[in-house]
């Protein structure tokens, strides 16, 4: 099976989006003292965003580090600012893929890693030096990790894995019932490590016997991402003006349509939902254009944090 990134034409015309060893390599500068408040910067090359760590702290992984939102102010990582790929936040922190810094003795790429304090350091877990992952997800509580493997490497072949041992040891998922010609993102549940989900330009997918069995969940019109909470699905889907954030429950599969920001459309898509694990009324989206909007209301109302890139 062939993976294609999606792609938005300049026309805007058939929309759809994808997201652009156990050694330990350690800083020994403390991860709160690393962190300095940023203010005029314009931020580019998100990369992926989510709730790391289980303390209401709000990440962005980015072309040149790590991106922290938190109590109404913004933080830049000062040292290990490593162009992280595939980012998934995670109860005890994050893992994630990508390339090492300039000037960095890592191997380039990284593989897959996994820190537990917000960046200061990290977990080499597997290829490291191998693959840079693009679709990768992982179970908030249950640590389960899922991935599309592009490229066959010493390790796995080509397509959907999963790992219940942090990259220790790799299944193969077969993928059956999935229709596509291209994906946007991949995102399992917060709990249920049986339970993965995947945006494509013909809808949203969802397996819930670790990607053996694929049923469509959505209408059959593009879905640029998606994230799970723990009764229900959180995703864009693409439909010209009628293009809308969806809530859909998992058992009855219903689905509302949450109010977004005007600036949030066919035009400017979502590319990456994170929805906070100790607030879900919370969600943060970000934008193709590289705008991010907050609710703490279940959509209700929307404070713009960034525009263009550049925070506010």
């Amino acid at each position: 099976m062939k993976f294609k990134k999606g792609i938005i034409s300049l026309l805007f015309i058939s929309i759809f989006l994808t997201a652009c060893t156990e050694e330990e390599t350690k800083n020994a500068t403390n991860s709160s003292d690393i962190f300095k408040e940023i203010k005029d910067v314009k931020i580019e090359h998100i990369h992926g965003m989510g709730y790391a760590g289980n303390n209401n702290n709000l990440y962005l992984a980015t072309h040149d580090g790590l991106v922290r939102f938190s109590n109404n102010k913004w933080y830049k990582i000062s040292e290990n600012n490593h162009d992280y790929m595939g980012f998934q936040a995670i109860d005890e922190g994050f893992y994630s893929s990508g390339h090492p810094e300039k000037g960095s003795n890592l191997k380039n790429p990284l593989g897959l890693i996994k820190s537990t304090d917000a960046g200061s350091s990290f977990k080499k877990l597997a290829f490291y030096g191998e693959i840079d992952i693009h679709y990768l997800a992982a179970g908030y509580s249950s640590h389960t990790i899922y991935v599309i493997n592009e490229m066959q490497n010493s390790e796995i072949g080509t397509g959907l894995y999963y790992s219940e041992d942090e990259g220790k040891n790799w299944t193969k998922s077969h993928m059956q019932g999935v229709s596509f010609n291209s994906i946007g993102n991949i995102a399992t549940h917060p709990t249920k490590s049986n339970m993965i989900g995947i945006s494509t330009d013909n809808g949203l997918f969802i397996s819930d016997d670790y990607g053996g069995q694929f049923n469509v969940f959505s209408k059959s019109t593009p879905v640029t991402t998606l994230q799970f909470q723990e009764n229900s699905i959180l995703y864009f889907s693409l439909n010209g003006n009628n293009s809308a954030l969806i809530k859909q429950e998992l058992t009855t599969q219903e689905e509302v349509n949450l109010p977004i920001p005007a600036k949030v459309n066919q035009e400017n898509p979502v590319m990456f939902i994170a929805s906070n694990p100790k607030n879900r009324n919370e969600i943060t989206l970000v934008t193709f254009k590289s705008d991010i909007y907050q609710t703490k209301d279940n959509g209700t109302t929307w404070q713009a944090l960034m525009t263009h890139g550049e925070i506010k």
